[in-house]
């Protein structure tokens, strides 16, 4: 009946229960198993009257109210039968293995991944758990207080791969051997990944690359604390091969982050990043994790990463667009500065690009006027009208004080490989005195 349930198999796990309802020793069990197994099939009349039927209000706490108003934040609580509570004092506690899915019990809700087979959580360091904790609920809870012995540095790099225009662009300049793990939301949302599914599939069937693929609900987060899906802060989008750090022998993780958002803050105003709080504190807590914190493409911008592949035969599979397949939905944000400079088809009529060209300080400020600029849609934008004048090319160039921030073994590597893309920044003016929408 647990392997069944474990393994998303409902109606077998459903009949096994049904068997067991009568024998007194693994009764609360079994009804517990059916009414998630009907939560699941989406079934929540049938799970409310169980509940009500069984008396099980006190199992779950608040089900009308859930059930009314928040499905979605109340699907975690349901979809596990741990018997655990939140630990503040003993932040490790919290995880739980059930063979291959991992839960974390945090303070609001539940949360798991689906491991690849033979992981193990007794086999992975403490400082790995603790690192996963932080990048998932820093902006609630003080993590701070928890230390563990460091962890040893594995033999090799990996990377949070999106599938998206800069994840790929990091990837082009890793290392061949460097690892590629996906997240996929497993939740109903308007996330589609099938754009990212169709590259990986490509990657897989014509490169011989390995890509794990690790589903997890963790960007449910972000709900128990009013606000969107999403990630919890930068690192959490890589916070399966922080758990898999150990299972994969890890001695770092790589991010496709540009200079969009490590150099310029926002996406409109320089800052020293390798000097930054973040970089600074971000950087020594991977490494107290035994994992390098690698940023491959932070001296170049979007821009840069979009000439990367485009110089490259996985451009007609690679797209950042999460809601639409082949070429992108056109009529989000991400298409418009992402797909529209390749060419592909946006319809810049669409509310949600209007609202965001409307907006000031305009978002991903540096990038989309290279877009504007890149596409002649000018008009759009009148009241930029003289930073458009401007020369904004330098914004397709390599910022060579980035390669400062990489590990010393891949310093050479991808400053080589990036050289055969894009051109040296010989004046770093331009970039470094950006400072759009000043407050």
């Amino acid at each position: 009946m647990r392997r069944a349930y474990n393994k998303s198999k409902w109606l077998k796990a459903r009949t096994l229960a049904l068997k067991l309802l009568y024998h007194v020793d693994e009764e609360g069990l079994a009804k517990s198993i059916i009414i998630r197994t009907y939560w699941h099939e989406k079934n929540y009349d049938k799970v409310r009257d169980l509940v009500a039927e069984w008396d099980f209000e006190g199992v779950f706490p608040n089900i009308d109210r859930f059930l009314g108003n928040n499905i979605d934040a109340a699907v975690d609580e349901i979809a596990c039968d741990i018997e655990h509570e939140w630990d503040p004092d003993n932040l490790i506690s919290n995880f739980h293995q059930i063979e291959n899915r991992l839960w974390l019990k945090t303070p609001l809700s539940w949360i798991y991944w689906d491991m690849p087979s033979g992981f193990s959580l007794a086999d992975t360091h403490e400082s790995l758990l603790l690192l996963a904790v932080e990048v998932l609920l820093k902006p609630w809870i003080d993590t701070s207080k928890q230390n563990s012995e460091p962890r040893k540095f594995g033999a090799n790099y990996s990377l949070s791969f999106s599938g998206g225009i800069d994840s790929t662009a990091a990837m082009i300049l890793l290392p061949d051997d460097t690892i590629l793990a996906y997240h996929q939301r497993d939740f109903e949302s308007q996330i589609l990944h099938n754009n990212a599914k169709r590259l990986i599939d490509y990657l897989e069937t014509k490169k011989g690359k390995e890509v794990f693929i690790v589903k997890s609900n963790h960007e449910r987060i972000r709900t128990r604390y009013g606000k969107p899906n999403g990630f919890s802060t930068d690192y959490a989008a890589g916070v399966h091969l922080i758990l898999l750090g150990d299972f994969l022998n890890l001695k770092g993780i790589a991010f496709g982050l540009p200079i969009d958002n490590g150099w310029l803050a926002k996406g409109r105003k320089f800052r020293n990043f390798k000097e930054s709080n973040h970089w600074v504190y971000w950087s020594g807590r991977f490494r107290e994790a035994g994992l390098e914190l690698v940023l491959p493409i932070n001296m170049i911008s979007e821009a840069g990463a979009m000439k990367i592949c485009q110089s490259h035969d996985l451009i007609e599979y690679t797209n950042s667009c999460l809601r639409g397949e082949g070429n992108g939905c056109g009529k989000c944000w991400k298409c418009f500065h992402k797909n529209g400079p390749l060419g592909r088809k946006i319809d810049y009529h669409s509310s949600e690009i209007q609202v965001f060209l409307k907006k000031r300080p305009l978002r991903t400020a540096m990038h989309a006027l290279w877009a504007i600029q890149k596409m002649n849609l000018e008009h759009l934008v009148p009241d930029m009208s003289e930073l458009l004048q401007n020369d904004l090319s330098w914004w397709e160039e390599i910022y060579a004080p980035g390669f400062e921030l990489l590990p010393d073994d891949l310093k050479g590597p991808i400053q080589d490989n990036l050289k055969l893309y894009l051109p040296i920044m010989k004046d770093h003016q331009a970039l470094m005195g950006t400072n759009l929408f000043p407050e």
